[in-house]
């Protein structure tokens, strides 16, 4: 588990470290202070082995269109590609991760043809104005606890865009969850049935019942070809969930999703979308006792004093606050955080103080 984060040259960070982190973290701050952009920094580093996910943070923001000579220079801070990027970690052990991007050219005659699906895929989100060759490669080169070098490539190439990854890396699953980004039917279902499989569902089922306290059971079935995940709720027939109102949509990815990321980390970006206030504080609850059932490190953001009030009131009325708040704010031109611990945090709310 994490216990503190550094991100240098990174989209809005020039050189940012929070700590101390929780096994449940919540960051807060105004807008465009980097809340998403921490959330993705941890996303990377957590998948070092995956070089797509540069490309999948950036159509989570709705990019999903560049140019091919300034590939991901949109990571770097000012987009200034000269410059590393590192992201490093240190754990619960005092081990420590780290994680450098870079940018450097790729002679055309030493581009190898990985994936052609995959770099065909990628290439489709190109724009197509942009004709010019382009030798470039985007080396994630990470070094673990033992001190080893790991490297992952994207490769920009003529038709497209292909990807390098090392062979026979097992790591624990990391999950993003985007604020606006629906999780695909067949995902969803996939997930659910991982959990019936070991009669785990139940789980799930109690957590949505925060919301619809008459749900029995949850159903995958196909309709019209496709999976669909449906809820017995009493009535006649079974219902598709997501006429159940958003709400039971974005607390079913989230009680999904950390089953699926057991040993590894959550990332939840404005998770009281769709949630009702009064709802906040058992949902709290809820993820706690999942969280730390699976093992799993959760990292969240929100621009919501109410939910920020229920985390604290659900924490302070459970046996053990695993809980921070970090608060991201602009000091003189960077951004720097202010992390909360129960005591500073219960005065604070208690003051009426600003901790958004």
């Amino acid at each position: 588990m994490y216990k503190s984060f550094t991100a240098r040259n990174f989209r809005c960070f020039d050189d940012l470290t929070i700590e101390p982190l929780g096994r449940i973290n919540l960051v807060a701050g105004k807008n465009n202070v980097g809340k998403t952009a921490l959330l993705e920094a941890l996303w990377l580093h957590h998948g070092y082995h995956n070089p797509e996910l540069g490309l999948r943070v950036n159509v989570f923001r709705g990019l999903e269109h560049f140019r091919k000579d300034e590939f991901l220079w949109d990571l770097f801070c000012n987009f200034d590609h000269e410059r590393l990027i590192e992201l490093s970690s240190r754990d619960s052990d005092g081990k420590s991760r780290s994680l450098r991007i870079e940018i450097r050219e790729h002679p055309t005659s030493r581009i190898a043809a990985p994936n052609r699906e995959k770099a065909i895929s990628a290439a489709q989100a190109i724009d197509q104005e942009t004709t010019e060759p382009v030798g470039s490669e985007v080396v994630l080169d990470y070094t673990d606890v033992t001190g080893q070098s790991i490297q992952a490539r994207a490769i920009v190439k003529e038709d497209g865009i292909g990807f390098e990854r090392p062979l026979g890396v097992k790591e624990p699953t990391g999950i993003f969850l985007g604020a606006r980004r629906r999780d695909a039917q067949e995902q969803l279902a996939e997930r659910l049935g991982n959990l019936k499989v070991k009669r785990e569902q139940s789980k799930v089922i109690r957590i949505l019942r925060i919301i619809e306290p008459h749900l029995e059971d949850l159903a995958v079935l196909y309709r019209g070809g496709a999976p669909m995940i449906y809820g017995d709720i009493g009535r006649d027939r079974l219902l598709p969930l997501p006429l159940m109102g958003d709400g039971m949509g974005r607390l079913l990815r989230i009680a999904l999703a950390i089953p699926e990321a057991q040993d590894g980390i959550l990332l939840i970006d404005e998770i009281e979308n769709g949630l009702h206030y009064t709802v906040m504080s058992k949902v709290w609850e809820a993820i706690a006792d999942l969280a730390r059932e699976y093992a799993v490190q959760v990292f969240a953001t929100t621009h919501s004093e109410e939910c920020i009030r229920a985390a604290h009131q659900a924490f302070a009325a459970s046996e053990q606050y695993d809980f921070a708040l970090h608060r991201l704010e602009r000091v003189k031109g960077a951004i720097r955080t202010v992390t909360y611990d129960q005591e500073i945090l219960g005065a604070a709310l208690e003051a009426g103080l600003e901790v958004r």
